[in-house]
């Protein structure tokens, strides 16, 4: 597909699963590990075009969102000086306010094109990251935290629209692949910076940061090879700023966020847990964590393939409840455990945390982009993004008063609150389809608005 050509959205083609391979690949010789694991590529990989592109940006964006976390916080503190309070006081100030880049910033990709305004955004990206090398006090990093958290949330906004113009009606679909893809590149990235950081000196640190830059660069590049996406219509009887008067959505965004709040504990509560309020040994954190991040690179576009509606999105969310009520309290019961014991319970519920965690991810993707206006995609898109954002801010304190202090039953009412969201979600996607169901009733067809 050449840069020149448009895309309406509205009829852009899905994408069949799996992969066809294409023309004379069965011409290739069959034999050898590097023909096996090329066929493999083959029909992993969607189909050369504007979905691998779009792929092809992300991946390398979060390459470079691993590198950036693995070197920034420790460049901070043991290069420039800074103390570990200041360094997270500056990076969760600045988090916190950039949110509201989202909605604004997906109205003008829904209005002006997603790919221009998302390739805009990946530029501001490489400057906003480049500015952590210049940080010499904590007001200097709570404004780069903010430009950077700014660039965060206006590139999901942006490039939302982007998604929906690209997978025609495949988006969990494409979507569950995305989040798959991200997996690998920060853990990618993350790797890379475990190499410099065993050198452990200041020009390291920022060359890391540097090259984490330029990874927007790159995607933003790769950007260019996709078609400008025609905006859709916006009808008469539909607001400017439509998501922020969508009841339903909000309710459903205000869920998926609470929610949400059970992301922080692979990374934030288990490690501590494992270590302040367990016997199991400290290399049991770097498994669970290996553990977590490979499920969800092998399952994620698995478990969501019966996800096709805000319906079963629903129901999704039900399941993901369940298991996140069963994860907790077998984390909780390790405190109670002796050693090995407790290992293998540990293990058995990170497995059952990650399949909750994918069922809510692949049941999220599908309520954000079904339940959304096609035509102000980018808008919906920023909405449903604060409610994750604010479960990124408040989780680890969330979970640390709930969890760490008050140990099974806190990891017990942790699961309960997870399992009542859940069930309730299937009530509010409902009340969402019904409410668009009327709207649609009141809007006047074509022949009777001109009478």
């Amino acid at each position: 597909m050449s840069g020149r050509e448009d895309v309406d959205p509205a009829h852009a083609p899905g994408t069949p699963e799996p992969t066809p391979e294409p023309a004379g690949a069965h011409d290739r010789p069959a034999g050898g590990p590097l023909g096996r694991a090329h066929r493999a590529l083959v029909r992993i990989l969607p189909p050369p075009g504007p979905q691998r592109s779009l792929l092809g940006s992300v991946f390398a964006v979060t390459v470079g969102g691993g590198m950036l976390l693995g070197s920034s916080t420790l460049y901070l503190t043991r290069v420039i000086g800074m103390s570990a309070v200041e360094v997270g006081f500056g990076l969760t100030a600045g988090a916190a306010l950039g949110l509201a880049a989202g909605p604004l910033v997906g109205h003008v990709a829904d209005r002006r094109g997603p790919r221009e305004v998302h390739i805009i955004t990946m530029l501001c990206g490489a400057a906003a990251t480049a500015g952590f090398v210049f940080v010499r006090s904590f007001w200097a990093l709570a404004l780069v935290s903010l430009l950077t958290a700014l660039v965060g949330a206006a590139g999901s906004a942006s490039r939302a629209p982007l998604i929906r113009a690209v997978a025609g009606d495949r988006t969990t679909w494409f979507l569950s692949y995305q989040r798959a893809v991200s997996n690998v590149g920060v853990m990618l990235g993350i790797l890379i910076a475990t190499i410099g950081i065993q050198v452990d000196t200041g020009p390291v640190y920022v060359t890391m940061i540097l090259a984490s830059a330029v990874t927007f660069l790159v995607a933003g590049a790769v950007l260019t090879g996709l078609a400008h996406v025609v905006p859709l219509p916006v009808q008469e009887a539909h607001r400017r700023w439509v998501a922020l008067t969508d009841r339903p959505y909000l309710a459903i965004t205000l869920i998926n966020g609470a929610m949400s709040v059970h992301l922080a504990i692979p990374s934030f509560a288990l490690p501590l847990w494992i270590v302040d309020s367990t016997s199991v040994p400290r290399w049991a954190i770097t498994a669970v964590i290996l553990v977590n991040g490979v499920l969800i690179v092998g399952f994620q576009v698995r478990l969501s393939r019966g996800v096709v509606d805000p319906r079963s999105a629903g129901q999704r969310m039900r399941w993901a409840g369940g298991a996140l009520l069963l994860a907790s309290a077998l984390i909780g019961l390790t405190a109670l455990l002796p050693t090995w014991t407790a290992a293998f319970v540990l293990l058995l519920g990170v497995v059952v945390y990650t399949f909750g965690e994918l069922w809510h991810a692949a049941a999220s993707f599908e309520l954000a982009f079904g339940l959304a206006l096609p035509h102000a995609q980018g808008q919906y898109a920023g909405i449903f993004g604060l409610g994750a954002g604010a479960a990124n801010a408040v989780g680890p304190a969330l979970l640390a008063a709930l969890c760490l202090d008050q140990g099974l039953p806190g990891w017990l009412a942790l699961g309960a609150l997870l399992l009542g969201l859940g069930l309730v979600t299937p009530f509010v996607v409902r009340w969402a389809q019904h409410s668009r169901l009327d709207a649609a009733a009141r809007v006047p067809a074509p022949a009777e608005a001109e009478k």
